[in-house]
């Protein structure tokens, strides 16, 4: 049952990640981006199960939603659900420029060195800013 509450959690906050990236202006999204957590997980173990329980829902609940849900409301969903759950994960975003695609930007989300969302190609981006700073 927490499984299927989680999924549905993700799912949701998807939505409005998706419908929030195409009506607010970066600065405006900036708020969800830098609210910490009121409570914070204390054990490494706690804190690395929450990690893997978001990405498995956001992942799948991705999946699930019609059309294509890239990497930034899923970062976004990946973070508030996070912090929900006494985790302060971190937004990164960044940049790269290849010859054959040219610029491309990339959002990934990670809580100290556990990857949570998008954290398996962040290594071929530049890091331009990460959220909160």
């Amino acid at each position: 049952m927490e499984r299927k509450k989680l999924l549905a959690d993700a799912w949701w906050r998807l939505l409005v990640a998706r419908v929030l990236l195409r009506l607010l202006p970066f600065r405006k999204l900036m708020k969800f981006l830098i609210t910490p957590s009121s409570r914070l997980l204390q054990t490494h173990s706690d804190r690395r199960q929450v990690c893997r329980n978001v990405s498995w829902a956001v992942n799948l609940a991705a999946k699930c939603l019609p059309g294509e849900t890239v990497c930034f409301p899923r970062a976004l969903a990946a973070q508030i659900m996070c912090r929900k759950r006494g985790v302060n994960a971190i937004l990164y975003y960044g940049a790269a420029v290849s010859p054959s695609e040219g610029l491309a930007a990339h959002v990934w989300v990670l809580d100290g060195e556990e990857g949570i969302v998008g954290h398996q190609i962040a290594y071929k981006y530049l890091e331009l800013a990460h959220f909160p700073v």
